[in-house]
């Protein structure tokens, strides 16, 4: 409340992080003695001290600036007091509409103490120039920052100010970021909850429930600088668009992306999505709180990820792992209204959508899968522990073989396109060179040229997929050890959890019966493993175990009467 009904004296200051560079002239402590200064020595009374520190003039989204616009709405303010023009902000419209409808219409008396402005003596001629300066400033500072930003991101460098959640600013070297110990465990949780399948919205769901700090409270806590987004009332709820930044960002593996974002313009700060063509990106800058495969599995999972009915709690743990063997599409994965597991079972989705004329049912049984994929999984790991150098030997002369194959038939198909994609710019070039010289007319010109321009585009959005699965096949190669290595990790296979299921195993394919709606008929399944691929065919030439050799029994005898007699 105003003292004695008197209305107030405001005195405002404003510092941004570019004014801050210029010294300790503009700091809110010179402003605040300077402003004081002059309100002592003209007998302003009843004054205020506001101020916003770092926040731009060209954002009048300001927490001060909005309580004094409240004030002078509410009628309680007599006079404005500033530093100089610049204070109040350097977007010349804004500031020129402040100057000349706001405080006159509200009887405010603005004073510049710098700039000599005070509106109780008139219009001052020049204000609207010195608007315009600001302005121009504040353009020309954007300008030269952004520069800067750019060279920085081009040599590899953070040019974001605050590390992302699960790091922290190395004390040593600001300008590195270090895993940040106990946030990088919730990073690793997140990681580790969308690999066995769950999705965003329960993650976010489950982190809530465990009353786990969420990322703006946590950086608060840390630091004590509140985030826009701020919500002190609810530190432990967490939103599913936080979930999916952190899934997306590959600081996280250790790699810097710059340029992802820009804004509209040095006063509009809405950020706008940069091409993927633009982005900059450095491996191994730093240390890395996820692995590649952890990664890759996540991953894996959200791109086949579906959501589950209302009451199912618990997700498909083989969403996106089962394929039909004849048309290849996904088998669906219904489960029993009853709650039953044992009743839950996989059918074809091109049969289930489209009928017996599509394709067949390949039904079979969940419980049925997950003993065939535990039992043959626990066969293949037994190997590669018990004989690594035999288990390595196999895998590699079949990887050889299959990915050689698959590499050149892709080195191919990559010549191809990257030949088609040079025709292509001399095709365009030399068009429009016609169309300029009159020898086609522009309505052809205008066909040809979308026509181009649209095969070209579907060109350059191909190759890098072909390129990047082409670096996998490679690095396939030498995955044997890191098979070798899980194997080794995890050697008490009671039970297919997902976190197992992801870790082995790529995908899953399921044959028809041989004869249908028969209990003991044999069904196909091929189980391709992750690093190694399928095992189902060389399992002769390099004496890997069979079934019966490995459990001492007849393969029918292992499962229960429904289960297929063989794999």
């Amino acid at each position: 409340m105003m003292a004695n009904n008197e209305k107030y004296t405001i005195l405002y200051g404003r510092l941004s992080q570019e004014d801050d560079r210029e010294g300790e002239s503009n700091s809110i402590q010179n402003q605040r003695l300077i402003l004081t200064k002059y309100a002592e020595e003209k007998g302003f009374e009843n004054i205020r001290f506001l101020f916003d520190d770092g926040f731009s003039g060209t954002n009048f989204n300001r927490p001060s600036w909005n309580e004094i616009m409240e004030l002078i709405e509410s009628g309680q303010v007599e006079t404005l007091i500033v530093k100089d023009m610049s204070r109040l902000g350097r977007d010349y419209l804004q500031t020129g509409f402040l100057m000349e409808h706001t405080f006159p219409n509200h009887n405010v008396r603005f004073i510049a103490i710098n700039d000599a402005v005070d509106t109780l003596y008139g219009d001052n001629d020049f204000a609207p120039f010195r608007n315009l300066f600001n302005d121009f400033y504040a353009k020309d500072c954007s300008k030269k920052i952004r520069s800067v930003k750019k060279a920085q991101a081009e040599r590899g460098e953070r040019v974001g100010t605050r590390p992302p959640y699960g790091y922290k600013k190395d004390e040593s070297n600001p300008k590195q970021i270090v895993p940040d110990p106990e946030a990088a465990e919730v990073v690793k949780h997140i990681f580790k909850l969308c690999a066995e399948g769950r999705g965003p919205k329960q993650i976010a769901r489950q982190l809530t429930g465990e009353q786990v700090v969420n990322p703006s409270n946590y950086y608060f806590n840390q630091t004590g600088v509140a985030l826009t987004n701020l919500d002190t009332t609810r530190p432990y709820r967490w939103r599913d668009n936080s979930i999916v930044n952190i899934l997306d960002d590959e600081t996280y593996l250790g790699h810097t992306v710059s340029m992802k974002h820009t804004t509209a313009s040095y006063k509009n700060k809405k950020q706008i999505i940069r091409p993927e063509s633009e982005w900059l990106r450095f491996e191994n800058t730093h240390e890395g709180i996820i692995d590649q495969e952890i990664w890759d599995i996540a991953h894996a999972v959200r791109e086949h990820k579906k959501r589950p009915r209302k009451n199912m709690e618990n997700p498909n743990p083989y969403s996106g792992l089962v394929f039909c063997a004849d048309c290849g599409k996904p088998l669906v994965l219904h489960r029993a209204h009853t709650m039953d597991e044992s009743k839950n079972n996989f059918a074809c989705s091109t049969y289930k959508q489209y009928g017996k004329e599509s394709c067949s049912a390949h039904y079979i049984r969940e419980s049925q899968l997950a003993a065939v994929i535990l039992d043959d999984l626990e066969r293949v790991t037994h190997f590669a522990r018990q004989d690594e150098v035999l288990f390595a030997e196999c895998i590699n002369r079949k990887n050889t073989a299959d990915t050689r194959k698959e590499i050149t038939t892709l080195q191919k198909e990559l010549e191809v396109m990257r030949k088609r994609d040079l025709e292509l710019t001399a095709l365009f070039k030399r068009l429009y060179e016609d169309n300029v010289l009159g020898r086609i007319p522009d309505e052809h010109y205008r066909t040809l040229s979308d026509e181009y321009t649209t095969e070209q585009k579907s060109l350059r959005e191909r190759i890098p997929k072909a390129e990047g699965r082409m670096d996998k096949l490679k690095n396939s190669l030498t995955n044997v050890d890191r098979f070798i290595e899980k194997a080794k990790k995890y050697t008490d296979l009671t039970e297919l959890t997902p976190e197992l299921l992801r870790m082995f195993i790529a995908k899953v394919v399921v044959g028809e019966k041989a004869e249908k709606y028969s209990r003991t008929a044999p069904q196909d399944i091929w189980i391709h493993y992750r690093d190694i691929g399928m095992l189902n065919d060389v399992k002769e030439e390099f004496d890997i175990p069979s079934m019966e050799e490995f459990y001492g029994v007849d393969d029918e005898m292992i499962f229960d009467d429904e289960l297929p007699a063989a794999i």
